[in-house]
This record gives structure tokens, C-alpha cells and sequence, in this order.
């Protein structure tokens, strides 16, 4: 277990959380990252994107801005991220 694992992160999206476990554990992450996409990759892959709104759909988002101008902003939220493999999210005007 690495340093990163053991360390202890808040977070305003708990259930996230565990999902992104889940789909890590069940292979889904696995599929959604094989997926062909024609978009070129700046930062973000397209299959990160993908995944950041179907994330955000889970933490039940209305518009992609809120992805980044919520209350609790899901793509500032390192825990998520990690339980759902991503080294970190996009903004959202790049999600869409």
C-alpha cells in the first residue's frame, strides 16, 4: 500500500466515492477507457471526459457548469477522482 492510499482526504461526495470503487472493482472503468473516441487528447482523454459526466449524471448535476461552479465542485474533488481512477477532472467547458 503506498503512501497515497493511506492518505485521508474529505470529501462532499461520499456515495461517489464508493460507486468509483465499485466500477473500478466490476471492470466498468476498464471498458469505458477502451472505448474508441475521435477527439484529441490536450490534457484530459475523451474517456475521462465521458466518465466526468457520467459521474457528475450520478451526483445528480442539471447543467456541466456545475461540475465546476457548484457548491461542492466535483472536479476539484481529489477523492473522487482517485475512486474513480482519474488523476484529476476537467473543467467543465472542457467536458463539453
Amino acid at each position: 500500500m503506498s503512501n497515497e492510499d493511506t492518505t485521508i482526504q474529505r470529501t462532499q461526495h461520499a456515495f461517489l466515492v464508493a460507486w468509483g470503487w465499485f466500477a473500478g472493482d466490476s471492470g466498468l472503468l476498464q471498458k469505458i477507457q477502451a472505448v474508441t473516441l475521435k477527439q484529441k487528447t490536450r490534457t484530459h482523454s475523451p474517456q475521462s471526459k465521458v466518465l466526468e459526466f457520467v459521474v457528475g449524471t450520478l451526483a445528480g448535476i442539471q447543467h456541466l457548469q456545475e461540475l465546476s461552479l457548484s457548491a461542492h465542485p466535483l472536479d476539484r474533488d481529489r477523492a473522487v477522482a482517485q475512486a474513480w481512477g482519474q488523476p484529476d477532472w476537467a473543467d467543465y467547458s472542457g467536458v463539453s
